[in-house]
């Protein structure tokens, strides 16, 4: 990766953080955080690798600097769940990278991202089990852990799904126009 890229990795993950610091003062609105459609959005315009760092870099410094506390032994888990947001966004750019304007798919956007909220609290809820009965987790106990999160699961998907439709579009949508010409050269993947 060059310096290009390694600046839209920083801008971004910087963009991901500060929103979440400034959305975490608004207790009233359930898991409202952006960076789910940054990541997807980045990995859609950018490619795999710099969605994915960052969504692993965002996730890092939101677990540990975090005004709610320290995430813990979680961190990795939440860390690779944004991977998921990062392989959609690939996938999708993908498929639907220049036959339409991203407006036009914001609905499949949403949609996108509200499964990956669903595989996202799967794996974490699944990681919370693990690391809260390590060496003695069950199937029961973890099916107790994934029941106990279906309230944080229902609000993350609908806000995802919202969140997809709304802003996805128009990060994209920017983020093509302000993508430096090193990077739309490289393949997509890269």
């Amino acid at each position: 990766m060059d310096s290009r890229g390694l600046a839209a990795v920083a801008a971004f993950t910087a963009l991901s953080v500060g929103s979440d610091y400034a959305l975490s003062f608004f207790p009233n609105i359930p898991d409202a955080k952006l960076v789910d459609p940054l990541v997807f959005a980045v990995a859609f315009v950018y490619g795999f690798r710099v969605g994915a760092y960052v969504g692993v870099l965002s996730e890092l410094v939101w677990g540990t600097v975090n005004p709610l506390g320290f995430g813990g032994y979680i961190i990795p888990f939440l860390a690779g769940g944004e991977v998921i947001y990062a392989a959609a966004g690939w996938a999708a750019s993908r498929a639907w990278g220049g036959r339409s304007s991203p407006a036009s798919r914001s609905l499949y956007f949403g949609s996108l991202l509200a499964l990956c909220a669903f595989v996202w609290d799967l794996e974490t809820n699944a990681g919370t089990a693990l690391v809260a009965f390590w060496p003695g987790l069950t199937a029961a106990k973890l099916l107790a852990t994934e029941a106990l999160g279906i309230p944080f699961m229902v609000s993350h998907e609908l806000s995802d799904f919202f969140t997809g439709a709304v802003i996805t579009p128009v990060v994209i949508r920017y983020a093509r126009r302000e993508r430096p010409p090193a990077l739309e050269a490289a393949p997509r993947g890269a």
